[in-house]
């Protein structure tokens, strides 16, 4: 009997370890999202063979540089935040293969055009490496973001 405690205490102590490894990752992963600044070390989180996935302008890609270059838009100088910290994170939930944040984006002007912040949850599963193999967004974009994405996506015809 206190050999099968025994063992029930190690397997709930090595899962604890491993949940609070990815409670680590997303902590580390979203303050240097937020500073939105290094590429480099943002793609330094992702596997080889990763999924991102944006629900509300039904986007999607295979390269986190473009991710972070293109879809967010981190080289664009027409971003311009008030701070150096661009997200504000309410919550960041964790097992052993995923993480999931809640925040809001902080208050940024775009070609001049000021833009309150946004809600967001972002999805992260981690895969064996405790990589990120798949990323989910959703966030809650204006009305007008939407449609000005959907001409955009229209103009450019990507399905």
């Amino acid at each position: 009997m206190k050999q099968i405690l025994l063992l029930i205490a190690v397997l709930f102590l090595v899962s604890c370890e491993k949940e609070n490894k990815t409670q680590q990752i997303g902590e580390r992963f979203f303050e240097t999202y937020s500073k939105r600044k290094e590429i480099d070390k943002m793609i330094s989180f992702y596997a080889n063979d990763f999924q991102y996935e944006n629900i509300g302008f039904e986007s999607d890609t295979h390269d986190p540089k473009f991710l972070y270059e293109q879809f967010y838009g981190w080289k664009d100088p027409a971003f311009l935040y008030n701070s150096d910290k661009t997200i504000s994170i309410e919550k960041i939930v964790s097992n052993d293969s995923t993480i999931v944040a809640t925040g809001t984006t902080m208050p940024y002007s775009y070609n001049g055009k000021e833009v309150v912040g946004t809600r967001f949850v972002i999805c992260l599963d981690l895969d064996k490496n405790m990589k990120i193999k798949k990323q989910t967004d959703w966030f809650d974009y204006p009305m007008e973001e939407i449609i000005e994405a959907y001409y955009l996506k229209k103009s450019m015809k990507i399905e």
